[in-house]
């Protein structure tokens, strides 16, 4: 139930044919200042329950029907916005069928995760249950509106090891080309991919994890799935980088064409904040505060203001990464602040470390990536995103709206500035010796 798909380390540990990593110790760590670590433990643990219930209740696919009503559902391959079957794959929908127990990660007090049973379909608590992105890449993307079979074929995911996100933009390619004559019956073994088949949708993971005649092809992912179909079927196929997109719409939410363009590991929702945390009077008290970020500014707006809090909520998310911690406990999500994750680090190690400092380990991490990217052959270049992006949505509360090209390339363009990056995308020699990198270069 926890296995490593995404960005395709369970495929390389398969590759080696290596089952698992195990580690083992007996030496405990021991924080430096012991009282002042479990006071800020005890702080949000008590925060946090009140705050956020929700999660706990529904986990990350309470979400889905909220994505519905604004409009960016990712539905029939991100054509539309809406789904006329959102509720029936909704979080509460998943709590009053199906949900068996919430799981947790170690030691977490929110328990977000879900433990499902679907007992006709074969389906056990053991692979836990559905995040909201499995849900809407085997569900809503498929245009399946079936909560049973997307249960089945997360478990079937888990059990190959698969991405599901990959897993589900990849069969939604494929629905896509056999929509438009590109793939026949006779290229999917007769399986008819016809949106919203549920039948079509759990044939294809099997044949996919097996490498099995139209799985053999989509295996590799939806980029060199169309390099290898070709006819037209470039325009189906939804990837930045060679990953493909994530269940979140960046003609809804514009922070994520930043995000999905940047991120050194291709299309990623976990990059950065997502833009409803930084409207309203919500920036005034959902902690960005502490970093200066105290303008409200529009989901739907991708000028200058977004791009500077787009920059700092990035670099706060990849410091969360770097201190192995939950995106979703932390500011603009969650309860812990970042004054009180300065003070966590602190009594942990005995450091004197202030919130500029915090903020710098994840800038110099980001720049770390970028320079690895550099290195292994990546460019500018390939911080694009997908056609469709620049398209109107179909359906929804956004029907009709695009991203514009030349706002994405002046978004980029102030992007690469405030990280310290040439126009060419390399980060600049002043850039690495203000976070002590020019060994990286």
């Amino acid at each position: 139930r926890h296995f490593h798909g995404r960005a395709g380390l369970g495929a390389v540990m398969g590759s080696k044919k290596l089952k698992a990593i195990v580690t083992s110790g007996k030496q405990r760590v021991a924080p430096e200042d012991r009282d002042g670590a479990v006071g800020v433990l005890k702080w949000f643990r008590e925060h946090y329950d009140r705050d956020n219930d929700r999660m706990h209740l529904f986990g990350t696919a309470g979400g889905v029907g909220g994505l519905d009503s604004d409009g960016i559902l990712p539905t029939n391959n991100f054509r539309n916005g809406s789904f006329d079957r959102a509720q029936a794959i909704s979080g509460q929908t998943m709590a009053d069928t199906i949900l068996v127990n919430r799981g947790t990660c170690f030691s977490c007090t929110v328990s977000c995760k879900r433990e499902v049973e679907v007992p006709e379909r074969g389906v056990t608590a053991k692979y836990g249950g559905m995040e909201y992105e499995i849900i809407g890449a085997l569900g809503s993307l498929c245009g399946v509106g079936d909560m049973a079979a997307i249960a089945e074929g997360s478990q079937w995911v888990n059990n190959y090891v698969l991405d599901g996100i990959s897993t589900g933009v990849s069969i939604a390619f494929a629905m896509e080309c056999y929509e438009n004559g590109i793939l026949t019956k006779e290229d999917t073994d007769g399986i008819e991919l016809t949106w919203g088949s549920a039948e079509a949708m759990l044939a294809l993971i099997h044949k996919i994890a097996k490498r099995e005649g139209i799985g053999d092809i989509l295996a590799d992912g939806v980029k060199r799935a169309a390099q290898r179909i070709g006819k037209g079927s470039e325009k189906f196929a939804l990837h930045v980088k060679g990953q493909e997109l994530p269940m979140h719409e960046p003609r809804g939410k514009t922070s994520l064409s930043l995000a999905y363009a940047v991120s050194p590991t291709g299309a990623d929702h976990m990059e950065s904040v997502h833009d409803p945390a930084f409207e309203g009077l919500g920036v005034l008290d959902n902690g960005l505060s502490e970093v200066g970020l105290i303008e409200p500014v529009d989901r739907s707006d991708l000028g200058p203001k977004k791009v500077q809090t787009f920059f700092y909520a990035q670099a706060i998310w990849s410091l969360y990464n770097s201190v192995g911690m939950c995106d979703f406990v932390g500011i603009p999500i969650g309860s812990l602040k970042l004054k009180a994750l300065r003070d966590y680090v602190n009594a942990a190690t005995g450091w004197d470390m202030s919130l500029w400092e915090l903020i710098k380990v994840g800038e110099r991490a980001n720049t770390m990536s970028r320079l690895f990217n550099l290195r292994e052959g990546f460019s500018a270049a390939d911080d694009k995103l997908p056609d469709r992006m620049f398209e109107p949505l179909q359906n929804g509360k956004l029907t009709g709206v695009a991203l514009d090209r030349q706002q994405v390339a002046d978004a980029l363009e102030l992007y690469y500035g405030m990280a310290g990056w040439g126009n060419d995308g390399v980060p600049t020699k002043a850039k690495l010796a203000e976070l002590d990198l020019l060994w990286a270069a």
